[in-house]
């Protein structure tokens, strides 16, 4: 499965928050925390907050196809008792990001969002790699087909661009 890149508003980044949590996903935050235990963001006001303030970068689990604890160990490299979620380490999860800014040579003067998966996720319990399974990338496909729902297909530079609708009001770009 290839990383999709998308661009929506605020409007529209709530809206897919609360279609996740309808499909019964949960978002953690790619942040530090104090203990080996992760946290689920569960309202959008704690998602929001996390994303202007914390962090660009969100795993997002569901039980249509989680298949063990994601894995969250001391960060060496950090100061104090800080622990963080391992990448690829149990799982499976899908990667979601959304940034806060855009570069001022960027194409699109807009915040851009990627939603993403990896081919292999590592077991937790015996380091052994496990492809993406089928439920993963049948609720990913299920997420990518909501945003494109939600988005115009824009062409500039020989490029394609999913951009929300609400957003391409915003940003004045004829379809």
């Amino acid at each position: 499965m290839a990383q999709m890149d998308f661009y929506f508003n605020n409007n529209e980044i709530k809206e897919l928050f609360w279609y996740i949590n309808f499909k019964d996903g949960q978002l953690i935050p790619d942040i530090a925390f104090n203990s080996d235990q992760y946290t689920v963001i569960s309202t959008y006001e704690d998602f929001y907050k996390c994303q202007q303030t914390e962090t660009a970068h969100f795993f997002l689990i569901a039980k249509d196809f989680y298949i063990e604890s994601l894995v969250v160990t001391r960060n060496r490299f950090m100061k104090g008792e800080k622990y963080t979620v391992n990448q690829r380490e149990g799982g499976p999860y899908i990667d979601l990001m959304f940034f806060r800014e855009y570069p001022e040579d960027a194409v699109i003067h807009h915040k851009a969002s990627t939603i993403d998966i990896y081919a292999k996720f590592i077991h937790a319990h015996d380091n052994a790699e496990f492809k993406a399974t089928n439920e993963l990338k049948e609720y990913y496909s299920d997420i990518v087909r909501y945003i494109k729902s939600k988005c115009k297909i824009i062409k500039l530079n020989n490029k394609k661009y999913w951009i929300g609708k609400e957003a391409l009001k915003e940003l004045q770009i004829a379809p």
